[in-house]
């Protein structure tokens, strides 16, 4: 499998191998701050979202109960979740995290075996952070209209969308714990003794329920994915923010600077998210934001083919565009979950050096 294909297929796999000697994460293995973490505010909201009629809310045998069966009216769907917590004095433009394939916001908070994740940590070095959910993920919600309807036989099963698993044989080496099944890289920063607590962030992916492929997604600069949408909103309303992508959502911040909505300060791709397609008129809006690309160990020795040439396209626009493999820079054995791993706050501290230089100056 080429690099490439790797992190397409890593877009959407996840990990669901249990080991047998994985212990299980108690209250006790959190691990408290030091220092108490002060906060101007926190709180949560809504970007987006549609209004449209169902003739299908699932409720036909509950007339009963409700005394008429509720089963056509509106929904509200596309919105997507935000949380967010803000330092009482900013020293970084915000920053705006978006998980990968089949996870939630919880990618970002406390680790699997209980350290700080980097939602509590860019907050402490001064960034107002908001993390949000994917349109159709965990908070955000979906429509399940159609799921309803091939239930009640009113349309065929081939037009249900596709749910997206994690398989462990597939996960155990697209996620790069180890080259095979079982085995670990001799270097290996994932906190494999509390893969459990890991599983437990998995969630099945119902991404197919907003666009038609994943596959033309990850590959396409534009989209009309409303996620994408949602996410640029969300920068101008901000008045200003960093959208920070990983994995499946890699290529999310460089979708959204292409609305041409403002307010994208700079995008930041973990693991990939560079596209090989792209149009001259979209290499110029793009050279107009610093760009970092970062990913972890076990990759090879350069970037892959789509990064390459978006470079060099950046570049030669009088972009800026930095490409961080983490081994080049000392940090040996980071898996796909790098935000996770046992050096998880050093490689943000790189991101924030990155942003310091490339973005707040700006």
């Amino acid at each position: 499998m080429n690099t490439l294909s790797l992190m397409r297929s890593a877009a959407f796999i996840t990990l669901m191998f249990a080991s047998a000697s994985a212990s299980a994460q108690a209250l006790s293995d959190l691990k408290p701050s030091a220092e108490p973490l002060v906060l101007q505010s926190q709180g949560s909201f809504f970007v987006g979202g549609r209004t449209v009629e169902t003739e299908n809310a699932g409720w036909s045998d509950m007339k009963a109960i409700f005394g008429e069966p509720f089963e056509a009216g509106k929904v509200l769907i596309d919105q997507m979740y935000v949380q967010f917590q803000t330092p009482p004095k900013p020293t970084h433009t915000p920053i705006v995290f978006m998980h990968g394939g089949l996870l939630s916001s919880k990618q970002w908070e406390t680790t699997p075996d209980g350290r700080m994740g980097w939602y509590e940590y860019f907050t402490r070095q001064g960034f107002p952070t908001y993390m949000a959910e994917q349109t159709g993920r965990a908070r955000s919600g979906f429509n399940a209209t159609i799921f309803n309807q091939v239930r009640d036989l009113k349309i065929a099963p081939s037009e249900q969308p596709r749910v997206y698993l994690g398989t462990s044989n597939m996960a155990w080496k697209v996620f790069r714990f180890g080259p095979k099944m079982d085995e670990a890289y001799p270097v290996q920063q994932f906190p494999l003794d509390h893969v459990d607590e890991f599983y437990k962030q998995v969630i099945p992916d119902m991404f197919e329920t907003q666009v038609p492929s994943l596959l033309d997604e990850l590959i396409s600069p534009e989209t009309k994915n409303p996620t994408v949408d949602n996410f640029a909103d969300l920068a101008h309303e901000l008045g200003g923010a960093i959208l920070l992508g990983h994995s499946q959502s890699a290529g999310f911040p460089t979708q959204a600077v292409l609305k041409a909505k403002g307010g994208i300060k700079g995008i930041i791709q973990l693991e990939t998210g560079c596209f090989s397609n792209l149009t001259d008129d979209q290499v110029k809006t793009l050279a107009k934001v610093p760009i970092l690309v970062m990913v972890g160990d076990y990759l090879g020795e350069h970037p892959d083919a789509a990064c390459v040439k978006e470079m060099d396209q950046i570049k030669a626009a009088g972009g800026d565009m930095t490409f961080i493999s983490l081994p080049d820079v000392g940090m040996k054995g980071n898996s796909h979950m790098f935000m996770q791993d046992k050096n998880n706050l050093e490689v943000a501290d790189l991101i924030i050096k990155w942003v310091s230089e490339h973005v707040d100056k700006k």
